[in-house]
């Protein structure tokens, strides 16, 4: 079985490589595999040989791009929950599959987050197997445009944030959890992936803003706990 990291960005695009790094520090899988999303790599021979699957952020990307390996690729979260591969979904990859299950995502620069932020458990998360050990609440890193408005049916709310409200989920019946945080990144690779993408996100009076505010944000080792326990758990609950 192969455990792969579905990149939900261009080939070309530096962040891709940073992003396998950081999931697989987190994850502690160093032989953790890339597969990208826009260049096909999210076929049937992937799903079918696939222990664990991880989708990541974007970038310059939105789930409610019209671009024919967006609608792909939500097809293919559906089938990932369909044949119950243990899965993983941070921030695109969360937009994407509660879209995909008939959710609703909207975009909004207002309600952006970019930094560390307070995540709340809900009393589901508190009996999550992979999110009940955390404070509530926790720090973890965010950064994004869109954001899930509605869940779709079928699946538990695992937590919540003070500006946007749905944060966790996971499906109903399948061994597939998503986040709008960032629980593979911490303060030192939310900086590094900000500063490349800094000019997408705001112009140079506001990245200073932004500059400043991240730097005074706490680390949030304490979140990336979340996707060792997932692997721990797909360890003892493999794909059968």
């Amino acid at each position: 079985m192969r455990n792969v990291l579905v990149s939900l960005r261009d080939s070309g695009d530096p962040m891709s490589r940073q992003e396998l790094r950081c999931f697989a520090e987190s994850t502690g899988l160093p032989g953790l595999e890339i597969a990208y999303a826009s260049a096909g790599g999210l076929d049937e021979r992937l799903l079918d040989e696939a222990g664990m699957l991880f989708f990541g952020g974007s970038g310059a990307y939105s789930v409610l791009d019209t671009h024919d390996w967006v609608k792909r690729m939500l097809d293919a979260l559906v089938a990932t929950v369909d044949r119950k591969i243990p899965a993983w979904a941070s921030c695109f990859g969360f937009q994407g599959l509660a879209l995909a299950l008939g959710g609703e995502v909207n975009h909004d620069d207002a309600r952006r987050e970019l930094g560390a932020f307070p995540i709340h458990l809900t009393a589901d998360g508190r009996a999550d197997p992979l999110m009940g050990h955390l404070s509530s609440p926790f720090f973890a890193q965010l950064g994004h445009h869109d954001h899930v408005d509605r869940l779709p049916s079928g699946v538990t709310l695992l937590a919540t944030g003070e500006k946007i409200h749905n944060q966790a989920f996971k499906v109903d019946g399948a061994p597939f959890w998503a986040t709008q945080f960032h629980p593979e990144l911490r303060k030192a690779t939310t900086i590094e992936r900000w500063n490349f993408y800094r000019a997408h996100y705001a112009d140079d009076a506001g990245a200073r803003a932004i500059d400043r505010a991240m730097e005074a944000t706490p680390d949030t080792p304490e979140a990336q706990t979340i996707l060792t326990r997932f692997v721990q758990w797909a360890r003892a609950n493999p794909r059968r």
